[in-house]
């Protein structure tokens, strides 16, 4: 009988790597901070993770048929929560697709940029502790691709030519989820098309439907990008998003509008400057921005340098808060690096937001935070 299932296990594998693609990777990114500081006190033995929670180690699987109609994303954490205790969750991407046609891909199940559409200028602090100066910066930065992706659900993707995507999220899972107004009202629909040689066009409807118990009800958020690609070594994104509900549930400082646009450009290989600036307007009060400004240097193939600084002017009548960051990277090998880092949050009156680092935040006023952080990465 052993030998039986045996030769049923390696028939299995043969056919396996016959008939389909099955690859392994991951990316993995922890960054304790040894030292730091709330404004008043020095503190010790924090480990901070802007990925959420404490991560050592992680597996992405991912599975093509052979004649690429079908697959699946797995992607598996180990995580160490702050009380200590362990366990394992999944990751951004955890689903199954088929595609019944060649222009047409259905998939279920957990969905982070798998349509491919989001626009990212991940520069700087992004990459390390992240502070909370900012009002919409990174991943997403003009045009997101987060509405409900945590939520189980199904997907949609239409190339019915090359240029042109047509996308869908559905929730799955709602807090209501027998409510048609709540399952539908919850997803997510846009299309992004490509001009060769020239960038990408992109526009969006992040639903996010509510109403109150006095019938007043939020729809969601209209998102429109474009993304420059046609100039060497040069990445420009513009972004405008709308927010859609009835007036009554605008509260004074509250966002109605609001616009972004992200720039980097490689001056040489080994040197790059990066910036971004976002402006809200609300519907009744002042606007708030928010500003950044970063540049990295490669010493080496090994050795690099990263670092910058970053505004929050909010609006209400609150003061500013300002963060930085000066930070060493080494690569170790070809699979891994480490850093080391000074990250710095400050503000500017007494009625400053509070700028947070991690989980280090500055108080209210003109008092320094700090954190001193490791930044350990590894991929395969």
């Amino acid at each position: 009988m052993k030998k039986l299932i045996g030769a049923l296990a390696l028939a299995a594998m043969v056919a396996t790597s016959a008939f389909a693609e099955v690859s392994f990777g991951a990316w993995v990114c922890n960054l304790p901070a040894l030292l730091s500081s709330n404004g008043d006190d020095i503190q010790g033995g924090a480990v901070q993770n802007p990925w959420g929670g404490w991560r050592p180690a992680r597996a992405d699987i991912t599975f093509s048929s052979d004649d690429g109609k079908a697959g699946m994303i797995l992607g598996v954490y180990t995580d160490i929560n702050a009380n200590g205790t362990t366990g394992f969750s999944f990751s951004d991407n955890c689903l199954m697709w088929v595609k019944p046609i060649d222009q047409i891909k259905l998939s279920v199940g957990a969905h982070d940029n798998f349509f491919g559409t989001r626009s990212d200028l991940c520069f700087g602090s992004w990459n390390w502790l992240r502070p909370n100066t900012n009002i919409r910066w990174g991943e997403g930065i003009t045009f997101s691709a987060n509405a409900g992706w945590r939520d189980r659900g199904l997907g949609i993707d239409i190339t019915p030519i090359e240029a042109l995507k047509i996308f869908a999220f559905i929730p799955l899972i709602t807090e209501t989820a027998s409510d048609l107004e709540y399952v539908f009202g919850k997803g997510w629909y846009g299309a992004m098309y490509t001009i060769d040689g020239i960038g990408k066009i992109k526009a969006q409807f992040i639903g996010g439907y509510t109403k109150n118990t006095a019938g007043k009800t939020s729809l969601g958020t209209i998102e429109a990008a474009f993304d420059l690609t046609a100039v060497d070594k040069l990445f420009v994104t513009l972004g405008v998003d709308f927010n859609i509900k009835d007036n009554d549930l605008y509260g004074k400082g509250d966002k109605m509008f609001g616009a972004q646009v992200g720039a980097s450009y490689g001056i040489t290989e080994a040197f790059k400057v990066s910036a971004d600036f976002a402006v809200a307007i609300p519907k009744e009060g002042d606007l708030g921005m928010s500003f950044g400004v970063g540049a990295d240097y490669a010493v080496s193939d090994a050795l690099g340098l990263t670092a910058d600084v970053r505004m929050l002017m909010p609006n209400n009548g609150a003061d500013p808060t300002l963060s930085f960051l000066a930070g060493l990277t080494y690569a170790c090998g070809s699979n891994g690096s480490l850093g080391l880092g000074f990250q710095g949050a400050v503000g500017f009156g007494k009625a400053a937001n509070a700028g947070a680092i991690g989980a280090i935040k500055a108080t209210a006023g003109d008092k320094f935070a700090f954190a001193v952080p490791l930044r350990f990465s590894t991929w395969f």
